[in-house]
């Protein structure tokens, strides 16, 4: 046997195996997750003379920021021009009432006492508010207040941070943090080439948005399937993160469902293709479960935490239905949608697409059309006679004016009568994870015995303590967007009274 000799040169070394480059970085303050939140902490940061990094996992920044249409705010310049009267501490405790005071109320208080300045402040950076409005039809506080488009907040605080000299990563998640003597001092990360990113900072501020694209968690958590939609990566990193040096959560396991929607992939809420069909779980039709029966009021779907709640007790699908006639009322100009879906879809705006989408959905398997409602019942795998009993209780409520099962509001009402008859079938929708790890009202990660983890702090939905079991459209309408930006420059707040009380 010929035995064959190799001799790698040092050419041939490098060739043969990958060189690493790693990269170390030293700043003030490291923010992970770019974000709403980790943004709007980073300008902060930096315009308090903070040398400060900011890594991202994705190739981009935003996040779920990408997706905002509005931030909740009492006592904003909108609403005092508007004539608004209510004050932080009715808001505060309509919101604490809202969540059954399962909150951290000082982290609440201070967020909602500061909600009204950060609207000014967004403004000066560039971010020029739409209106201040309510999706609700007989609600006079208003505090939703509307981005000139998605995603032009996040867009605005890359800008300002890379030009006033922040340090942006992006493409490169955290790993873990370093901790020495018991303070988090840095961040590991790894960037595209798989290099290794040291960022030591005395001060590390989480922002990663949750996790709820981290199904497993999801469901260990809630114990309901359900589909993640919005901006992809939010895996609970900084969650994980932060409870690998001991900290804790705080009331885990909420979730802002959004109620239910048609599956369509990529679209969230009605802001795709399919919005108009789509829009239609949020108008009050009948609802049923997967064997014809109704099963809540749905006039709650115009409030879809709620709403969620008892959808999420149906089986995988629960389904909408309606008839020809509700399919032209919609469709018709002056009349139009009850509700709307969003700032995608408008009160009383008329459909135009419903046809076309009905029938290109019949052919997806989520759409049964029957010329009687047994017909589209056999489709949609329902009881016939269970579903036809149904619709013959909605129509007799609708005619007379008065459902006598759940007490619908009478503008909700609409008869199920004339074929054709359409069934719908949808998933539950969760847009976020509500409550992370336990915090302090400065947005300092507590561990089990409720003291701070020196240097260490989460944001947005990496905090806990904002929310009791469901979101809250109530009093808080885009209180997730808002909680966000605002944990952010109150986190920075933090960072800078303790850098002037230790000088």
């Amino acid at each position: 046997m010929i035995k064959l000799k190799f001799i790698l040169t040092p050419v041939a070394l490098l060739l043969a195996f990958q060189v690493y480059a790693d990269e170390t970085l030293h700043s003030d303050v490291v923010v992970v997750g770019a974000g709403a939140g980790g943004t709007v902490a980073a300008v902060s940061a930096v315009e308090n003379g903070l040398k400060t990094v900011l890594l991202e996992k994705n190739g981009y920044t935003g996040g779920a920021g990408n997706f905002m249409e509005g931030s909740f705010a009492v006592e904003s310049p909108l609403q005092k021009a508007k004539g608004i009267k209510l004050t932080p501490i009715e808001a505060f405790n309509n919101m604490a009432q809202y969540h059954h005071w399962r909150i951290n109320a000082p982290l609440l208080k201070k967020f909602v006492d500061k909600s009204g300045e950060t609207i000014q402040w967004v403004d000066d950076h560039g971010v020029h508010w739409k209106e201040v409005k309510t999706a609700w039809r007989d609600k006079p506080e208003m505090t939703w207040h509307i981005y000139p488009k998605a995603g032009s907040l996040p867009a605005a605080m890359t800008k300002i941070f890379k030009e006033k000299g922040g340090t942006l990563l992006t493409s490169t998640p955290a790993q873990k943090l370093i901790v020495k003597d018991g303070k988090v001092v840095g961040v590991e990360a790894v960037n595209v080439k798989k290099e290794k990113v040291t960022v030591y900072a005395p001060n590390v501020i989480l922002a990663t948005g949750g996790y709820n694209f981290d199904e497993k968690m999801v469901k260990d958590l809630t114990g309901i399937d359900m589909v993640p939609v919005g901006a992809p990566g939010r895996t609970g990193d900084g969650i994980k993160m932060a409870m690998a040096v001991g900290a804790v959560g705080d009331n885990m396991g909420p979730m802002m469902m959004n109620g239910a929607f048609m599956p369509a992939a990529g679209e969230a809420i009605c802001n795709g293709p399919n919005k108009e069909l789509r829009a239609m779980f949020r108008q009050g039709l009948l609802y049923v479960d997967g064997v014809g029966n109704r099963f809540f009021n749905e006039e709650l779907t115009i409030d879809w935490p709620q709403a969620s709640n008892a959808i999420a007790r149906t089986g995988e699908y629960t389904y909408i239905v309606f008839d020809e006639n509700t399919k032209k009322e919609f469709s018709t100009k002056g009349k139009g949608y009850p509700n709307p879906c969003g700032n995608f879809i408008q009160r009383h705006q008329a459909a135009t697409q419903l046809d076309d989408l009905l029938k290109a959905n019949e052919k997806l398997g989520n759409v049964f059309i029957g010329n009687t409602i047994e017909e589209a019942a056999k489709k949609a795998g329902m009881d016939p006679e269970v579903l036809k009993k149904t619709a013959a209780n909605m129509t007799k409520f609708a005619k007379q004016g008065k459902d006598e099962q759940f007490g619908k509001d009478p503008y909700y009402l609409r008869a199920i009568d004339q074929g054709p008859f359409y069934i719908v079938r949808g998933k539950i929708n969760a847009l976020t994870s509500l409550n992370g790890v336990k915090v302090n009202e400065g947005l300092q990660v507590l561990d089990k015995h409720d003291r701070p983890i020196p240097g260490l702090y989460a944001i947005g939905h990496d905090a806990g303590g904002v929310y009791g079991d469901s979101y809250d459209l109530k009093v808080g309408e885009g209180t997730a967007s808002s909680f966000a930006i605002n944990s952010g420059r109150m986190a920075v707040e933090d960072i800078v009274a303790k850098n002037k009380a230790a000088n």
